[in-house]
């Protein structure tokens, strides 16, 4: 005959209870995987838009610096204030140490030579 013991019972029904909350957890965990696939799906969507208007403020601040830079834009700023260097000429540009122990632009007044300064003249012999 079939007849079970109630331990077996017991056993059984314990191992069907299992199966069946291991089948609706997996069913669980399988919707919340889709669900933060899709959060982390929507959230690169929005950093790729994001970084997309940021390529393109890029691009745009380099045109604009390309066009400040162009010989022709460089002229009009300067215009009537260059002239051209003199054969014999040597500027000498004081450094000026920043704060942070680099060197910056110096304040120095145009063609500014010193007096002790001594002249090479490659025209004359010895």
């Amino acid at each position: 005959m079939n007849y079970l013991s109630a331990k077996t019972r017991a056993r059984m029904f314990c191992c069907a209870i299992v199966i069946t909350a291991m089948t609706v957890g997996s069913g669980f965990a399988i919707v919340w995987m889709q669900q933060q696939i899709n959060r982390v799906a929507q959230r690169s969507q929005a950093m790729e838009l994001q970084l997309a208007e940021v390529l393109r403020e890029l691009r745009d601040l380099d045109e604009r610096i390309a066009a400040k830079h162009q010989p022709v834009a460089l002229q009009t700023k300067v215009a009537h204030t260059l002239r051209p260097s003199l054969d014999n000429q040597i500027v000498w540009v004081r450094e000026a140490r920043a704060l942070s122990g680099r060197y910056t632009y110096a304040p120095v007044q145009p063609y500014d030579s010193s007096r002790d300064l001594a002249f090479l003249d490659s025209t004359v012999r010895r």
